[in-house]
């Protein structure tokens, strides 16, 4: 009876540490998405404003009223990004939990990101 409590206790220990690998890794990759696709994204956006920046000094927009609509344009886009970013980050804080069953590892993992997203999300 002792082997097989030993037996059980170390295949959670094993699967508990499996299960956190898992979930850093799946955040590792998460996170260099994240990224990534933000500074896609940026140099992107940073590109286009510059087209549309030459596009309306070439159709004879003077420098001064192209350089305010190029600035409104992108104030415009950053705060349409932050109400995005806020938006998603709330869903984020609401999203169910997943696992019924957490291991210690886990289950303190994701006290400490509850505890980030509510301390962010504060006002």
């Amino acid at each position: 009876m002792e082997k097989l409590l030993v037996i059980i206790s170390l295949t959670q220990r094993i699967y508990g540490k499996w299960l956190f690998q898992k979930l850093l890794s799946g955040i590792m990759v998460a996170a260099g998405l994240t990224i990534v696709i933000s500074i896609m994204v940026s140099a992107m956006l940073v590109g286009g404003l510059y087209t549309v920046y030459f596009a309306l000094l070439y159709y004879g927009i003077e420098q001064l009223m192209a350089m305010l609509v190029i600035g409104i344009l992108a104030i415009m886009i950053t705060v349409m990004l932050v109400i995005v970013t806020f938006s998603c980050l709330h869903r984020l804080r609401r999203m169910p939990r997943t696992l019924l069953e957490q291991s210690p590892f886990t289950s303190r993992a994701m006290d400490t990101l509850d505890a980030f997203t509510n301390g962010l999300m504060a006002e």
